[in-house]
């Protein structure tokens, strides 16, 4: 049996590898195909896979950072990381076993919760859009596709209200 902090990292990065999908299927569709590959190589070790210097000696299937998997996986990491403070906050913190279920009906995402996710105000919504961009721009991505991914994130928030 799986005890509940392990139950809940593996929702939790379910969750990341979700909203990353959806990001690189509107940034980039014909990276789906090798998306799976691409997210199992960040989630061994993200810092090798974003990091030039290591990337050569600890990417195993061979993906490389040319890739926008690894930066939206990264990006999406920083994001749920964030709304799931806002839950926490807008809930209590007893909301553990339910909050990433909420965040995943926040972005849009579907879920099994019948319970309506707390809605985000506007600061809220352009703290999101900060938190995306400045973490796309720390894994290297272009200032262009950094905004583009950033407000896609926000789009899918829109869409889920």
């Amino acid at each position: 049996m799986i005890k509940g902090s392990q139950r809940a990292d593996d929702e939790q990065r379910s969750l990341v590898k979700d909203l990353a999908a959806e990001l690189v299927e509107q940034l980039d569709p014909d990276e789906l195909a090798v998306f799976d590959d691409a997210a199992e190589d960040y989630f061994r070790d993200p810092e090798a896979v974003l990091n030039p210097r290591r990337r050569d000696e600890a990417v195993g299937s061979g993906v490389e950072l040319a890739l926008v998997t690894p930066v939206v996986l990264a990006v999406a990491g920083q994001v749920v990381e964030y709304l799931s403070g806002v839950v926490v906050e807008a809930l209590g913190d007893n909301v553990r076993p339910r909050l990433l279920r909420f965040v995943r009906r926040m972005l849009g995402l579907g879920g099994e919760d019948a319970a309506e996710p707390p809605s985000l105000d506007s600061a809220q919504v352009e703290h999101v859009r900060d938190v995306a961009l400045a973490r796309a721009r720390d894994v290297g991505l272009d200032e262009e596709r950094a905004r583009l991914l950033a407000e896609s994130v926000v789009g899918g928030l829109r869409r889920a209200a």
